[in-house]
């Protein structure tokens, strides 16, 4: 009779794994997300988009099939800047322009990440840009000034953050080390390794084995441009991915294509073009692995747009743009898309704001915790 007991109870656990595969994409959309990875393209507006299309043909975010709009404003102004669009992604909250996850008033704002480790999920940051620049700072720092990034360096390296992947090793060593941007004589790199690996060279990142942490930091301030930089955002993504998944309780992980938004200020829109696809290239990174895991949530947006980009000629068949206008060398006001793959996808359909974002991510994890 027992053994009668455990067969049904295994035939009974099969079916609902057979059930659960065989949920149609709308059902897992409106479930809850175990993992989650957000894609942040900063400066990145339909334009910029429609420019990676236009030389790509095909870009990985035409597998998204669940789309929205976000507004971007400030809490102090109708034009954003990163730190103050990236905090309502990270906390939920509007706050200042230059202002790293505090209030108006300069009191922390509790963000995904710190949200995700009272869970007991594990952590990352991947970036183009110094990991102590604006919007990766969001997510593990609270600081008055985004300028002060000697301090969020200091915040980060106590964060907890289990992968942090980017430039930036010049706010993490002493001032006695040449290249140094700090005052003091803390190395927080030394500081960094008692606890997890710390790597500054392609050759170290290559060979990185089996690690459940790592903090890489590849140049003293951002890395090179799309077509210089190695590792890439794609590899950096790739390994990130590879650590985090490990974790059996599920993971959340941030990866910014930091760069678009410079080559917006420049109004270069070449280097718009090298970005986007570099950084649609990481997407396609996240979704590969969202696609082999119906538990992982992936999510691209913008923190604003950046530039007033628009495109004026070229050619969809010749894979091309001969003409692009710009109406200034700073951010707009544009609303920004939001892209939705995975469990908890359709939350992000219609127009809204961008505090949706971390509103919502918040709540996944309060109402899921994995003990």
């Amino acid at each position: 009779m027992k053994y009668m007991i455990n067969n049904w109870k295994l035939i009974s656990g099969l079916f609902l794994l057979l059930l659960i595969s065989s949920f149609p994409a709308s059902a897992l959309e409106k479930a809850v997300p175990k993992n989650i990875i957000l894609l942040i393209g900063d400066g990145m507006g339909i334009a910029q988009i429609t420019a990676g299309k236009i030389v790509k043909k095909h870009l990985n975010l035409e597998e998204f099939k669940q789309l929205g709009l976000l507004m971007t404003h400030s809490g102090n102004a109708l034009v954003t800047d990163s730190a103050a669009s990236g905090t309502a992604m990270a906390t939920g909250y509007k706050t200042d322009n230059k202002a790293i996850s505090v209030s108006h008033d300069d009191e922390p704002l509790k963000t995904v990440i710190e949200y995700a480790q009272e869970v007991n999920k594990v952590t990352g940051l991947v970036v183009t840009s110094s990991i102590t620049h604006a919007t990766p700072a969001v997510f593990a720092a609270h600081v008055k000034s985004r300028k002060n990034q000697t301090l969020i360096a200091e915040q980060l390296s106590k964060s907890g953050v289990d992968v942090l992947l980017g430039g930036g090793w010049g706010y993490f060593v002493p001032n006695t080390t040449k290249g140094s941007f700090r005052n003091d004589h803390k190395n927080l790199l030394v500081e960094l390794a008692e606890h997890t690996i710390v790597i500054q060279t392609e050759k170290e990142f290559n060979e990185l084995g089996d690690v459940d942490s790592v903090v890489g930091l590849f140049a003293r301030k951002a890395l090179p441009g799309a077509d210089q930089r190695s590792p890439g955002l794609s590899e950096m993504t790739q390994k990130a991915i590879q650590i985090l998944s490990k974790n059996q309780k599920g993971f959340f992980l941030m990866v910014e294509g930091s760069q678009i938004d410079w080559a917006g200020h420049d109004n270069d829109a070449d280097g718009i073009i090298r970005e986007m696809i570099d950084f649609d290239n990481a997407i396609g990174i996240a979704l590969d692995f969202a696609k082999n895991n119906n538990e992982t949530l992936v999510l691209v947006t913008a923190d604003h747009e950046t530039g007033g980009f628009a495109i004026h000629d070229g050619s969809v068949t010749k894979q091309q743009i001969t003409e692009t206008q710009f109406t200034q060398s700073d951010h707009t006001a544009e609303m920004v898309p939001v892209f939705a793959y995975g469990p908890g996808a359709s939350d992000f359909t219609g127009i809204g704001d961008n505090t949706k974002i971390g509103k919502l991510l918040i709540h996944y994890l309060q109402i899921h915790p994995l003990k």
